[in-house]
């Protein structure tokens, strides 16, 4: 495409530059213009489909950490399929407010015992073992420690020892398995959180003091791989200009080196920012970024909802990712794994997903209304609701039930791991004020949050006696 552009611009330049422009000559040089244009804006739009797409997911041991070989190719079957390069697993080693430390593999460091998430296997081993076979590549979440969170901003006394701790495990991940898988085992995650908390002066000079002792050690060690971090924020705490401030002081004390990550939680997921509130985050991060040769940016997608912790539609990831888009070389996800794979939720996530990344833009047909709504109020005052399972060409992924025109409830497809079973057509509405009138209506949605016309709306009046 690029080839056939720039061939084009040589004949317009050769035919038309510098030479009497005759009636027909006009007409084609529009015409060929109008044929650039074309090209141009084809080149652009499949260039932002590309760029627009999950390269990665985090995964935590909780759900994997006994699977077994078999298992881990599904799931690497399912994100080579959705475009995918990259895992993130760990901490390999979480230290305890006891003194204990819970690891993902066999450690020999003293005080160590393996996870129970594990359930005796080498979590580390069988990850990397069928990276490896997959062609995934992974980074390796190095350490943690629970005081990171207990700790007023960031606390130097226990900080640093821990960072000498993580920096043995480290030595011991590498000397275990980077030669046994070479092409899998890419990268290290600095796994502590950093928020925008107004840190002081003092306090981001902990900061990158700790991140350096990581850094050099493992560049005097010959053990630097790509370094990935993932602060985050959240707009009640403080302004994008003042997160850009304290990023562009600790990245100029900073010993990262070429093709190091940045990839900022975008916190959607969680609440943090809203949608709208993407773009001055990122560009002022972006701008952070700029002033430190070598530093790449990705973005950390949240795909899930904090408002009940279920899966993000499919919608919403792309919004997200096209909005950071001007500000990031790449995406990694929190997390695909757990909240999109087919393999631990409901296909039409993944499928929808796939669509949208064969064809550039996302599936519109929305699923049919729900059919067979009821109202019945009962003698204690609650109103049970009940409808038929509503079709799509792709798959329901839940309803919205409106009260009044309000909505109250999402009723949304559970995860696997959730270990509950949940009934998508019934709700049961209680605590409502006697004396009151109420209206119910229910629309289907599916998994690119296309929505249903809405059922028949019911009306119920709680009376002084409750019914």
């Amino acid at each position: 495409m690029r080839e056939r552009i720039k061939l084009l611009i040589e004949v317009l330049e050769e035919n038309f530059i510098d030479q009497p422009i005759c009636i027909e000559k006009n007409l084609l040089f529009r015409a060929n213009l109008f044929v650039l244009f074309l090209l141009l804006l084809n080149s652009a739009s499949i260039a932002g489909v590309k760029k627009a797409m999950a390269d990665g997911s985090f995964i935590q041991s909780r759900l994997c950490g006994s699977w077994t070989d078999a298992r881990w190719q599904e799931e690497f079957s399912a994100m080579k399929a959705a475009g995918m390069h990259y895992l993130v697993i760990g901490p390999v080693a979480e230290s305890r407010d006891n003194g204990k430390t819970v690891t993902l593999y066999p450690s020999d460091l003293p005080n160590t015992t393996l996870s129970r998430h594990v359930n005796d296997h080498d979590m580390v081993d069988v990850c990397l073992r069928n990276a490896e076979a997959a062609g995934i590549k992974v980074f390796i979440g190095i350490g943690m420690n629970e005081k990171w969170w207990q700790a007023l901003g960031i606390d130097s006394t226990w900080l640093y020892n821990q960072m000498e701790f993580d920096n043995k495990v480290a030595d011991e991940v590498w000397t275990k398995y980077k030669n046994k898988y070479p092409a899998a085992f890419y990268g290290w995650y600095w796994v502590y959180e950093v928020a925008n908390v107004n840190l002081t002066p003092i306090q981001q000079n902990v900061l990158i003091n700790a991140m350096n002792m990581q850094l050099d050690h493992l560049t005097s060690k010959n053990e630097k791989l790509p370094f990935m971090w993932c602060p985050f924020m959240n707009s009640k705490f403080g302004t994008p200009q003042a997160y850009e401030a304290m990023w562009k002081n600790v990245f100029s004390k900073l010993h990262t080196t070429n093709g190091d990550i940045f990839a900022p939680q975008d916190c959607v997921g969680a609440g943090g920012i809203t949608l709208s509130e993407v773009p001055a985050w990122f560009s002022a991060l972006r701008k952070a970024v700029n002033t430190k040769p070598g530093l790449v940016m990705w973005s950390d997608v949240e795909t899930f909802d904090h408002k009940d912790w279920s899966s993000a539609t499919i919608d919403r990831i792309i919004k997200q990712m096209q909005m950071e888009q001007p500000y990031v070389e790449n995406y990694i996800t929190f997390a695909y794994c757990h909240y999109q794979s087919p393999y631990n939720t409901d296909s039409g996530y993944h499928a929808t997903y796939i669509d949208y990344l064969k064809t550039g833009r996302l599936e519109t047909s929305p699923p049919t209304a729900p059919a067979n709504f009821s109202a019945v109020l009962q003698s204690n005052g609650d109103v049970v609701l009940n409808w038929d399972a509503s079709s799509d060409n792709v798959g329901v992924c839940g309803y919205y039930v409106y009260r009044n025109g309000k909505m109250i409830c999402k009723k949304v497809v559970p995860r696997i791991d959730e270990k509950k079973v949940t009934s998508l057509t019934d709700y049961v509405d209680a605590k409502l004020n006697k004396n009151t009138t109420y209206t119910y209506k229910v629309q289907a949605y599916d998994f690119a949050n296309n929505v249903s016309d809405f059922s028949k709306q019911i009306t119920i009046t709680l009376t002084q006696s409750g019914n």
